[in-house]
């Protein structure tokens, strides 16, 4: 619904705070779209559990947005000297946690800067509030909700950001050109706009791993003969990933962690027995495979399609006006895929760095390499002939792992294993016994690229 000309950003702003006493009788009760039905989680793809958990927030939101008492307007935000920027209103929701910034944009024209400006103010105000976390701000905004871009940012911010942020619709209608009646029309959209565009971002070709091995330290962190390590080695081990899997989620990766240590009787001849291994989606290769998937190729087509295949000029074809001999030239995409293992390589060498300090000997020596996950998983001194100990997920992954198996374990208790396409009769009946189990965790991950494991994929895959 357009707003008319006459009627301002500034009228509308105006006549909200004149009228802030009721603010929440502007809003309109939501219609919340029905959740996608999940008779078996078997099936369910990772863009059906997700849309589920999105209604569950917003629901949750929503009882929030209906608490906000506005105590100020127009407020100027100093960033410094030269610089000024002003928040439409400021709130607060009566008992509950949050300052709430709120932001106004009448049309699809000004509404493309409204997330720079609330984050802007967002950052301004946790200066002014450290340590504020980002779960102590509310983010609202007013907007028509009509361009791609905005529309995008909102789901992004739900998949990966994960600051509170709720969208309300304006509806003005207006005598002469004086605005008779504001209502504000909750923003949910639909499954189909929320879209699958996750569903392709699993493969296992698309997680980048990083191993940094380091030496064997006999009665410390290994046993000094050919025997298996002990529960206080095991546990100095799983130590080690738990602290990797916080800095991952600070770093926002999404992913997993775990250490792992090579079978004794090796140890003359792989003196590093002591590895890490952190494993991360990389953006780029998930990009190339929605992108070409979206094309018209298949899962396994795409996957054995290279990353020097598409630029930037396939992703942001809006380049080709202006940059398309410069992006002809040199492919930037290809070289950011390549450079993000730096991401997951600057955790796996300061984590073990640091946790490997000691004032009875200096630091430990190191090596390290990189693969993708599913030629790791084929390479028999890296994966196979070692101790490998509890896997940590992190970020979307831990989200979705955790969301699938409440899923899963409701299921079965009711029906069993039988029609359980990923569980069997030796599953262990408690959830925690297997949450951070390598066999489970790394099937989990086949799971989400292919929910029922379709024989078109993972039938010679290597033919």
């Amino acid at each position: 619904m357009t707003i008319p000309n006459d009627i301002t950003e500034h009228k509308i702003q105006t006549h909200i705070w004149d009228n802030r006493e009721k603010f929440v009788e502007f809003m309109i009760e939501p219609q919340f779209p029905d959740e996608i039905e999940i008779t078996n989680p078997s099936f369910a793809s990772a863009s059906e559990i997700l849309y589920n958990k999105f209604l569950s927030i917003v629901k949750k939101q929503w009882q929030y947005v209906q608490l906000i008492e506005l105590f100020g307007v127009e407020v100027p935000l100093k960033k410094d000297e030269n610089s000024t920027i002003r928040a439409d209103f400021l709130g607060i929701a009566g008992g509950a946690n949050g300052l709430a910034i709120i932001e106004l944009k009448k049309s699809r024209q000004t509404e493309r800067q409204a997330f720079t400006e609330l984050y802007a103010y967002g950052n301004h105000l946790r200066t002014k509030f450290m340590p504020m976390s980002k779960s102590d701000i509310f983010y609202i905004l007013i907007s028509p909700m009509e361009e791609r871009i905005v529309i995008e940012a909102s789901l992004q911010n739900f998949f990966f950001d994960r600051t509170n942020f709720f969208a309300l619709i304006p509806k003005v209608k207006k005598k002469n050109d004086e605005i008779i009646e504001l209502r504000l029309e909750p923003w949910i959209p639909s499954f189909e706009e929320f879209g699958s565009i996750l569903d392709y971002s699993f493969s296992e070709k698309n997680f980048d791993v990083f191993k940094v091995a380091w030496q064997d330290l006999p009665d410390e962190w290994n046993p000094r003969d050919s025997s298996d390590p002990d529960i206080y080695m095991i546990e100095r081990m799983n130590k080690v990933s738990s602290y990797a899997a916080q800095v991952m989620e600070s770093r926002g990766i999404h992913g997993f962690v775990y250490t792992s240590q090579t079978w004794s009787e090796l140890k003359d001849a792989l003196p590093l027995t002591n590895s890490l291994i952190v494993v991360g989606i990389n953006p780029y290769k998930a990009t190339k495979n929605r992108f070409l998937i979206n094309g018209g190729l298949d899962k396994k087509s795409a996957d054995k399609v290279g990353i020097e295949s598409i630029s930037f000029l396939d992703i942001i074809p809006e380049l080709k006006s202006k940059a398309a001999e410069v992006n002809e030239k040199f492919n930037y995409l290809c070289s950011l895929s390549e450079s993000w293992a730096n991401e997951i390589t600057f955790v796996g060498l300061d984590i073990v760095k640091t946790l490997t300090k000691s004032t009875r000997r200096p630091d430990v020596q190191k090596s390290y390499n990189s693969f993708d996950w599913e030629i790791y998983q084929q390479i028999f001194l890296e994966d196979i002939s070692c101790h490998n100990f509890d896997l940590r997920p992190t970020g979307l992954i831990r989200e979705l792992w955790f969301d699938y198996s409440k899923l899963d374990y409701d299921y079965m208790r009711v029906n069993g294993t039988d029609e359980h396409l990923q569980y069997s009769a030796d599953y262990s009946p408690e959830f925690i016994e297997i949450v951070s189990s390598q066999h489970f965790v790394r099937e989990f991950i086949r799971r989400l690229y292919s929910p029922f494991y379709e024989d078109e994929y993972y039938e010679d895959f290597d033919d």
